[in-house]
Protein backbone atom coordinates (compact mmCIF):
# COMPACT_ATOMS: atom_id res chain seq x y z
CA UNK A 1 0.00 0.00 0.00
CA UNK A 2 2.43 2.55 0.86
CA UNK A 3 4.85 1.63 -2.57
CA UNK A 4 1.54 2.88 -4.59
CA UNK A 5 1.09 5.68 -2.51
CA UNK A 6 4.21 7.21 -2.56
CA UNK A 7 4.34 6.52 -6.37
CA UNK A 8 0.75 8.19 -7.36
CA UNK A 9 2.19 11.15 -4.90
CA UNK A 10 5.61 10.86 -6.74
CA UNK A 11 3.62 11.34 -9.81
CA UNK A 12 1.25 13.94 -8.37
CA UNK A 13 3.72 16.13 -7.31
CA UNK A 14 6.07 15.87 -10.53
CA UNK A 15 3.06 16.88 -12.64
CA UNK A 16 2.23 19.96 -10.14
CA UNK A 17 5.88 20.78 -9.76
CA UNK A 18 6.23 21.18 -14.17
CA UNK A 19 2.72 23.24 -14.23
CA UNK A 20 4.43 25.25 -10.92
CA UNK A 21 7.56 26.13 -13.39
CA UNK A 22 5.06 27.15 -16.41
CA UNK A 23 3.25 29.23 -14.47
CA UNK A 24 6.77 30.94 -12.69
CA UNK A 25 8.16 31.03 -16.56
CA UNK A 26 5.66 32.55 -17.94
CA UNK A 27 5.72 35.86 -16.36
CA UNK A 28 9.40 36.04 -17.45
CA UNK A 29 11.40 37.30 -20.68
CA UNK A 30 11.41 34.82 -23.90
CA UNK A 31 15.26 34.56 -23.12
CA UNK A 32 14.51 32.84 -19.32
CA UNK A 33 12.11 30.56 -21.19
CA UNK A 34 14.09 29.08 -23.91
CA UNK A 35 17.08 28.69 -21.69
CA UNK A 36 14.55 26.68 -19.59
CA UNK A 37 13.46 24.49 -22.47
CA UNK A 38 17.00 24.18 -23.89
CA UNK A 39 17.52 22.62 -20.48
CA UNK A 40 15.19 20.31 -19.91
CA UNK A 41 15.63 18.88 -23.20
CA UNK A 42 19.13 18.84 -22.29
CA UNK A 43 18.18 16.42 -19.46
CA UNK A 44 16.68 14.63 -21.29
CA UNK A 45 19.32 13.64 -23.86
CA UNK A 46 21.41 13.06 -21.62
CA UNK A 47 19.86 10.91 -19.03
CA UNK A 48 18.89 8.55 -21.83
CA UNK A 49 22.43 8.87 -23.66
CA UNK A 50 24.02 7.64 -20.26
CA UNK A 51 21.37 4.49 -20.36
CA UNK A 52 23.44 3.24 -23.24
CA UNK A 53 27.00 4.62 -22.30
CA UNK A 54 27.00 4.79 -18.70
CA UNK A 55 24.73 2.06 -17.24
CA UNK A 56 24.92 -0.29 -20.35
CA UNK A 57 28.21 0.50 -20.74
CA UNK A 58 28.51 1.14 -24.95
CA UNK A 59 30.09 4.13 -26.22
CA UNK A 60 27.67 5.91 -28.90
CA UNK A 61 28.73 9.23 -30.00
CA UNK A 62 25.60 9.66 -32.67
CA UNK A 63 22.38 10.66 -30.22
CA UNK A 64 21.98 13.49 -32.33
CA UNK A 65 20.94 11.50 -35.15
CA UNK A 66 17.75 10.10 -32.76
CA UNK A 67 17.06 13.60 -31.70
CA UNK A 68 16.91 14.76 -35.59
CA UNK A 69 14.62 11.43 -36.28
CA UNK A 70 12.01 12.53 -33.40
CA UNK A 71 12.42 16.19 -34.54
CA UNK A 72 11.87 15.21 -38.30
CA UNK A 73 8.99 13.10 -37.73
CA UNK A 74 7.02 14.90 -35.46
CA UNK A 75 7.48 17.88 -38.54
CA UNK A 76 6.38 15.94 -41.24
CA UNK A 77 3.39 14.69 -38.94
CA UNK A 78 2.33 18.24 -38.09
CA UNK A 79 2.78 19.93 -42.19
CA UNK A 80 0.44 16.94 -43.64
CA UNK A 81 -2.02 15.80 -41.15
CA UNK A 82 -2.32 18.58 -37.86
CA UNK A 83 -5.26 20.59 -39.86
CA UNK A 84 -6.99 17.19 -40.80
CA UNK A 85 -6.68 15.90 -37.09
CA UNK A 86 -9.04 18.54 -35.88
CA UNK A 87 -7.06 18.02 -32.52
CA UNK A 88 -5.60 20.94 -30.07
CA UNK A 89 -2.34 22.20 -30.51
CA UNK A 90 -0.98 20.34 -27.49
CA UNK A 91 -2.85 17.64 -27.73
CA UNK A 92 -1.61 17.54 -31.27
CA UNK A 93 2.46 17.76 -29.41
CA UNK A 94 1.82 14.53 -27.18
CA UNK A 95 0.58 12.73 -30.15
CA UNK A 96 3.73 13.78 -32.28
CA UNK A 97 5.83 13.26 -29.11
CA UNK A 98 4.60 9.89 -29.25
CA UNK A 99 4.87 8.98 -32.94
CA UNK A 100 8.45 10.70 -33.18
CA UNK A 101 9.47 8.43 -30.10
CA UNK A 102 8.40 4.88 -32.16
CA UNK A 103 10.27 5.94 -35.41
CA UNK A 104 13.70 7.12 -33.01
CA UNK A 105 13.41 3.75 -31.40
CA UNK A 106 12.49 1.99 -34.80
CA UNK A 107 15.79 3.46 -35.84
CA UNK A 108 17.88 2.80 -33.27
CA UNK A 109 16.50 -0.85 -33.34
CA UNK A 110 17.85 -0.51 -36.79
CA UNK A 111 20.74 0.40 -36.47
CA UNK A 112 21.05 -1.22 -33.26
CA UNK A 113 20.94 -5.11 -33.38
CA UNK A 114 23.54 -5.05 -36.54
CA UNK A 115 26.17 -2.84 -34.42
CA UNK A 116 25.93 -3.72 -31.07
CA UNK A 117 27.83 -6.65 -31.56
CA UNK A 118 30.55 -4.35 -31.37
CA UNK A 119 32.61 -2.78 -28.92
CA UNK A 120 34.01 0.14 -27.94
CA UNK A 121 35.77 2.65 -30.71
CA UNK A 122 33.99 -0.02 -33.42
CA UNK A 123 30.70 0.94 -32.20
CA UNK A 124 31.29 4.54 -31.71
CA UNK A 125 32.32 5.11 -34.91
CA UNK A 126 29.05 3.07 -36.15
CA UNK A 127 27.14 5.31 -34.10
CA UNK A 128 28.48 8.91 -35.77
CA UNK A 129 28.90 7.68 -38.99
CA UNK A 130 24.93 6.86 -38.70
CA UNK A 131 24.33 10.10 -37.41
CA UNK A 132 25.91 11.62 -40.79
CA UNK A 133 24.09 9.65 -42.59
CA UNK A 134 20.65 10.88 -41.66
CA UNK A 135 21.84 14.47 -41.54
CA UNK A 136 22.73 14.34 -44.93
CA UNK A 137 19.80 11.97 -46.00
CA UNK A 138 17.71 14.80 -44.60
CA UNK A 139 19.36 17.51 -46.82
CA UNK A 140 18.95 16.07 -49.95
CA UNK A 141 15.16 15.36 -49.61
CA UNK A 142 12.80 17.53 -50.26
CA UNK A 143 10.02 16.74 -48.93
CA UNK A 144 11.59 17.22 -45.20
CA UNK A 145 12.96 20.52 -46.71
CA UNK A 146 16.25 20.05 -47.93
CA UNK A 147 19.21 21.96 -46.59
CA UNK A 148 16.67 24.87 -46.25
CA UNK A 149 14.76 23.41 -43.25
CA UNK A 150 11.00 22.94 -42.50
CA UNK A 151 8.53 24.95 -41.55
CA UNK A 152 6.58 23.31 -38.18
CA UNK A 153 2.77 24.45 -37.62
CA UNK A 154 1.34 25.00 -34.88
CA UNK A 155 3.74 25.92 -32.63
CA UNK A 156 3.62 25.15 -29.48
CA UNK A 157 6.24 26.33 -26.36
CA UNK A 158 5.55 24.28 -23.06
CA UNK A 159 7.57 24.00 -20.33
CA UNK A 160 5.65 21.80 -18.20
CA UNK A 161 5.73 19.41 -21.22
CA UNK A 162 9.48 19.50 -21.57
CA UNK A 163 10.28 19.08 -17.88
CA UNK A 164 7.59 16.02 -17.68
CA UNK A 165 9.33 14.29 -20.32
CA UNK A 166 12.67 14.88 -18.71
CA UNK A 167 10.77 13.60 -15.19
CA UNK A 168 9.96 10.65 -17.28
CA UNK A 169 13.49 9.89 -18.67
CA UNK A 170 15.29 10.11 -14.64
CA UNK A 171 12.24 8.09 -13.26
CA UNK A 172 12.35 4.77 -16.29
CA UNK A 173 16.46 4.63 -15.74
CA UNK A 174 16.37 5.01 -12.22
CA UNK A 175 13.56 2.63 -11.76
CA UNK A 176 16.22 0.33 -14.23
CA UNK A 177 19.20 1.05 -12.01
CA UNK A 178 17.29 0.47 -8.43
CA UNK A 179 15.15 -3.03 -9.55
CA UNK A 180 15.96 -6.09 -10.86
CA UNK A 181 15.30 -5.51 -14.12
CA UNK A 182 18.27 -3.26 -14.53
CA UNK A 183 20.38 -6.08 -13.03
CA UNK A 184 21.69 -7.50 -16.74
CA UNK A 185 21.98 -3.96 -17.65
CA UNK A 186 24.81 -3.45 -15.56
CA UNK A 187 26.15 -6.77 -15.74
CA UNK A 188 26.78 -5.72 -19.38
CA UNK A 189 28.52 -3.09 -18.16
CA UNK A 190 30.65 -4.29 -15.93
CA UNK A 191 31.59 -7.51 -17.56
CA UNK A 192 30.21 -8.88 -21.06
CA UNK A 193 32.07 -12.03 -20.78
CA UNK A 194 30.98 -13.28 -17.62
CA UNK A 195 27.12 -11.99 -17.82
CA UNK A 196 26.72 -13.74 -20.72
CA UNK A 197 28.17 -17.27 -19.20
CA UNK A 198 25.71 -16.57 -16.16
CA UNK A 199 23.17 -16.65 -18.80
CA UNK A 200 22.59 -12.77 -19.35
CA UNK A 201 21.49 -11.83 -22.96
CA UNK A 202 23.92 -9.22 -23.69
CA UNK A 203 23.05 -8.18 -27.36
CA UNK A 204 18.96 -7.91 -26.00
CA UNK A 205 19.98 -5.83 -22.87
CA UNK A 206 22.35 -3.46 -25.11
CA UNK A 207 19.51 -3.38 -27.86
CA UNK A 208 17.18 -2.78 -25.33
CA UNK A 209 19.00 0.10 -23.31
CA UNK A 210 19.60 1.79 -27.18
CA UNK A 211 16.19 1.55 -28.19
CA UNK A 212 14.87 2.80 -24.95
CA UNK A 213 17.51 6.01 -25.01
CA UNK A 214 16.80 6.44 -28.59
CA UNK A 215 13.15 6.69 -27.89
CA UNK A 216 13.48 9.72 -25.36
CA UNK A 217 16.01 11.50 -27.77
CA UNK A 218 12.81 11.23 -30.48
CA UNK A 219 10.57 13.03 -27.98
CA UNK A 220 13.22 15.75 -27.22
CA UNK A 221 13.36 15.84 -31.24
CA UNK A 222 9.46 16.62 -31.26
CA UNK A 223 9.71 19.34 -28.83
CA UNK A 224 12.17 20.89 -30.02
CA UNK A 225 10.30 21.42 -33.46
CA UNK A 226 7.59 22.25 -31.90
CA UNK A 227 8.84 24.88 -29.70
CA UNK A 228 11.41 26.51 -32.65
CA UNK A 229 8.43 25.95 -35.26
CA UNK A 230 11.48 25.90 -37.87
CA UNK A 231 14.56 23.27 -38.16
CA UNK A 232 16.87 22.56 -40.19
CA UNK A 233 19.87 19.24 -40.65
CA UNK A 234 22.13 21.99 -39.33
CA UNK A 235 20.34 22.08 -35.93
CA UNK A 236 21.24 18.01 -35.46
CA UNK A 237 25.51 18.59 -36.07
CA UNK A 238 28.15 16.76 -35.07
CA UNK A 239 28.58 18.86 -32.21
CA UNK A 240 25.73 18.35 -30.82
CA UNK A 241 26.04 14.90 -30.07
CA UNK A 242 29.37 15.51 -28.74
CA UNK A 243 28.00 17.86 -26.41
CA UNK A 244 25.33 15.39 -25.10
CA UNK A 245 28.48 13.21 -24.86
CA UNK A 246 30.13 15.57 -22.77
CA UNK A 247 26.97 16.07 -20.69
CA UNK A 248 27.26 12.29 -20.07
CA UNK A 249 30.95 12.32 -19.34
CA UNK A 250 31.29 15.32 -17.18
CA UNK A 251 28.54 14.34 -14.93
CA UNK A 252 29.57 10.79 -14.35
CA UNK A 253 29.19 7.70 -16.32
CA UNK A 254 25.97 5.79 -14.95
CA UNK A 255 25.14 8.60 -12.54
CA UNK A 256 21.68 9.82 -13.72
CA UNK A 257 22.08 12.76 -10.78
CA UNK A 258 25.27 13.96 -12.30
CA UNK A 259 23.90 13.77 -16.28
CA UNK A 260 21.02 16.22 -14.58
CA UNK A 261 23.80 18.43 -13.22
CA UNK A 262 26.02 18.68 -16.05
CA UNK A 263 23.04 19.25 -18.71
CA UNK A 264 21.83 22.06 -16.70
CA UNK A 265 25.49 23.11 -15.81
CA UNK A 266 26.50 23.19 -19.16
CA UNK A 267 23.44 24.79 -20.87
CA UNK A 268 23.76 27.92 -18.39
CA UNK A 269 27.57 28.34 -18.71
CA UNK A 270 27.71 29.74 -22.14
CA UNK A 271 24.79 31.60 -21.38
CA UNK A 272 26.30 33.33 -18.51
CA UNK A 273 29.40 33.88 -19.88
CA UNK A 274 28.19 35.69 -22.60
CA UNK A 275 26.23 38.35 -20.58
CA UNK A 276 29.20 39.38 -18.20
CA UNK A 277 29.42 43.31 -18.39
CA UNK A 278 31.90 45.72 -17.08
CA UNK A 279 31.17 48.75 -14.59
CA UNK A 280 30.06 50.57 -17.07
CA UNK A 281 27.58 48.26 -18.67
CA UNK A 282 29.34 47.13 -21.38
CA UNK A 283 30.41 44.33 -22.71
CA UNK A 284 33.19 42.65 -20.67
CA UNK A 285 36.81 42.46 -22.15
CA UNK A 286 39.80 41.36 -21.54
CA UNK A 287 43.37 42.35 -23.55
CA UNK A 288 45.28 38.81 -24.97
CA UNK A 289 47.80 39.13 -22.48
CA UNK A 290 45.18 38.17 -19.68
CA UNK A 291 43.97 35.45 -21.75
CA UNK A 292 47.15 33.95 -22.08
CA UNK A 293 47.78 34.49 -18.28
CA UNK A 294 45.09 33.19 -17.57
CA UNK A 295 45.37 29.83 -19.46
CA UNK A 296 48.88 30.27 -17.79
CA UNK A 297 47.66 29.98 -14.10
CA UNK A 298 45.18 27.43 -14.54
CA UNK A 299 47.66 25.06 -15.73
CA UNK A 300 50.20 26.10 -12.99
CA UNK A 301 46.91 25.77 -10.41
CA UNK A 302 45.47 22.30 -12.19
CA UNK A 303 49.30 20.46 -11.65
CA UNK A 304 49.21 21.19 -8.26
CA UNK A 305 46.06 20.04 -7.27
CA UNK A 306 46.07 17.39 -9.71
CA UNK A 307 49.52 16.15 -7.45
CA UNK A 308 47.57 16.84 -4.51
CA UNK A 309 44.86 14.36 -5.25
CA UNK A 310 46.61 11.35 -6.80
CA UNK A 311 48.54 11.01 -3.49
CA UNK A 312 46.07 9.02 -1.80
CA UNK A 313 48.05 8.65 1.15
CA UNK A 314 46.94 12.72 2.47
CA UNK A 315 44.38 13.12 4.71
CA UNK A 316 41.07 15.09 3.54
CA UNK A 317 42.30 18.21 5.82
CA UNK A 318 45.73 17.89 4.27
CA UNK A 319 44.34 17.95 0.70
CA UNK A 320 41.96 20.47 1.43
CA UNK A 321 45.06 22.83 2.57
CA UNK A 322 46.97 21.58 -0.59
CA UNK A 323 44.32 22.33 -2.72
CA UNK A 324 43.65 25.75 -1.42
CA UNK A 325 47.48 26.39 -1.48
CA UNK A 326 47.49 25.13 -5.19
CA UNK A 327 44.83 27.71 -5.84
CA UNK A 328 46.72 30.89 -4.51
CA UNK A 329 50.01 29.38 -6.68
CA UNK A 330 48.20 29.70 -9.60
CA UNK A 331 46.45 32.88 -8.97
CA UNK A 332 49.71 34.33 -8.04
CA UNK A 333 51.05 33.27 -11.38
CA UNK A 334 48.93 34.58 -12.91
CA UNK A 335 48.91 38.00 -11.47
CA UNK A 336 52.69 37.48 -12.56
CA UNK A 337 52.46 35.79 -16.07
CA UNK A 338 49.65 39.02 -16.73
CA UNK A 339 51.97 41.54 -16.13
CA UNK A 340 54.66 40.48 -18.24
CA UNK A 341 52.27 39.22 -21.11
CA UNK A 342 50.99 43.09 -21.14
CA UNK A 343 54.37 44.69 -21.66
CA UNK A 344 54.05 42.89 -25.23
CA UNK A 345 52.27 45.07 -27.61
CA UNK A 346 50.72 42.50 -29.59
CA UNK A 347 49.10 40.78 -26.89
CA UNK A 348 48.35 44.33 -25.05
CA UNK A 349 47.08 45.75 -27.97
CA UNK A 350 44.43 42.86 -28.88
CA UNK A 351 41.24 43.48 -27.23
CA UNK A 352 38.62 40.29 -26.86
CA UNK A 353 35.04 40.23 -25.44
CA UNK A 354 34.59 37.76 -22.94
CA UNK A 355 31.17 37.00 -24.73
CA UNK A 356 33.90 35.10 -27.63
CA UNK A 357 35.94 33.31 -25.19
CA UNK A 358 32.52 31.62 -23.50
CA UNK A 359 33.55 28.57 -25.69
CA UNK A 360 37.16 28.72 -25.29
CA UNK A 361 35.81 28.36 -21.27
CA UNK A 362 33.82 25.83 -21.85
CA UNK A 363 36.31 23.66 -23.20
CA UNK A 364 38.94 24.59 -20.59
CA UNK A 365 36.78 23.75 -17.70
CA UNK A 366 35.62 20.66 -19.29
CA UNK A 367 39.28 20.11 -19.44
CA UNK A 368 40.23 20.99 -15.55
CA UNK A 369 37.29 18.90 -14.50
CA UNK A 370 38.62 16.07 -16.74
CA UNK A 371 42.16 16.26 -15.33
CA UNK A 372 40.82 16.37 -11.81
CA UNK A 373 38.09 13.74 -11.97
CA UNK A 374 38.38 12.00 -14.77
CA UNK A 375 35.43 9.52 -13.65
CA UNK A 376 32.92 12.29 -13.70
CA UNK A 377 32.04 15.01 -10.70
CA UNK A 378 29.15 12.06 -9.39
CA UNK A 379 31.46 8.99 -10.51
CA UNK A 380 28.53 6.23 -10.01
CA UNK A 381 26.79 7.77 -7.40
CA UNK A 382 23.94 9.38 -6.85
CA UNK A 383 22.63 12.21 -4.83
CA UNK A 384 21.14 10.82 -1.25
CA UNK A 385 21.26 12.23 1.76
CA UNK A 386 23.50 9.11 2.92
CA UNK A 387 25.74 10.14 -0.08
CA UNK A 388 26.43 13.94 1.11
CA UNK A 389 26.83 12.24 4.72
CA UNK A 390 29.78 10.06 3.53
CA UNK A 391 30.89 12.89 1.45
CA UNK A 392 31.53 14.76 4.44
CA UNK A 393 33.12 12.39 6.36
CA UNK A 394 30.41 11.32 8.43
CA UNK A 395 29.96 7.56 8.82
CA UNK A 396 26.69 5.97 9.13
CA UNK A 397 25.16 4.38 12.47
CA UNK A 398 25.44 1.13 12.51
CA UNK A 399 21.95 -0.55 12.86
CA UNK A 400 21.07 -4.14 14.82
Amino acid sequence: MNFWLIRVLSILGAIAGCAGLQVVAGGQSDYIQRLLILAGLYVTLSVSLNLINGITGQFSIGHAAFYQVGAYMAGFCSVHYFKSSHLPPLVWLVVTMVVAAIAAAGAGFVVGLPSLRLRGDYLAIVTLGFGEIIRIQVQNTPALGGSYGMNIEPKVQSIALVWLLAVLCVAVCRNLLKTASGLPFLAVREDEVASSAMGVNVTRAKVTAFVLGSAFAGSAGALLASYEGFITPATFGMDVSFIILTMVVLGGTGSITGSIFAAVFLTLLPEYLRGLKDASGGPLTLTGGTVVAWMIGVIFAVAVLRHVYEDAKRSRLNRLCFGIGGVVVGLIVQAIASVMMNKIGALHDKIIMIGQLRMAIFAVTLIVLMLLRPQGVFAHHEFSWDWVGRLIGRRRRATV
